[in-house]
This record gives structure tokens, C-alpha cells and sequence, in this order.
């Protein structure tokens, strides 16, 4: 596997992650409602932000910079959106 192959999938992989992170967030009734989404948004660009910094510093001779900040930044917000709603509306039907 190419290096920009193992980027895009271990993206995809986090954004998933990130984005039932971003739902339990969201579903906390003890914060105000605006602020957990402005939380579980700052979370996912945080750690996209640290998986570049990572990704870069891993794969350093095999990737450029660009690369290494672009390769599956559409699997990582995608999935991350698909999964933060998907979770989020589950749990607050079983909540409720």
C-alpha cells in the first residue's frame, strides 16, 4: 500500500471515530445546546489537525506537506457529518 492509500484510510477510519465523539458531545443535556456543537466541531478540526501533524511526521520522505494535509480529507468530513448525525439521532430517539 501506498502511503497516501494508508492516509485516506486511516482517515476515514478517525473521521468515523470522531464523529461518534462529536455525538455523545452533542447529546450532553448538562451544557448549553449551542455549545456542545461548537465543542464537537472544534473536536473534529482539532484532531484532523492532529492527524496531519502525525501523518506528516510519520510518512516524511514518502508524502510532500500537501499530500500529507489533503489525502482523504473528504473521507474524514464525510464520514465524520454521516456519523455525528447517524449517532446523535439515535440517541436522542432512545433518550427521549
Amino acid at each position: 500500500m501506498k502511503a497516501s492509500d494508508i492516509v485516506f484510510y486511516l482517515r476515514a477510519l478517525i473521521g468515523f471515530v470522531v464523529g461518534v465523539l462529536s455525538a455523545l458531545l452533542s447529546g450532553l443535556r448538562q451544557i448549553p445546546f449551542f455549545l456542545t456543537w461548537v465543542l464537537a466541531i472544534a473536536l473534529g478540526v482539532a484532531v484532523y489537525y492532529a492527524t496531519y501533524k502525525l501523518f506528516r511526521k510519520t510518512f516524511r520522505g514518502k508524502m510532500r506537506k500537501r499530500d500529507a494535509a489533503v489525502s482523504g480529507i473528504e473521507a474524514y468530513i464525510f464520514l465524520w457529518l454521516f456519523s455525528w448525525t447517524l449517532f446523535y439521532t439515535v440517541w436522542n430517539y432512545w433518550a427521549s
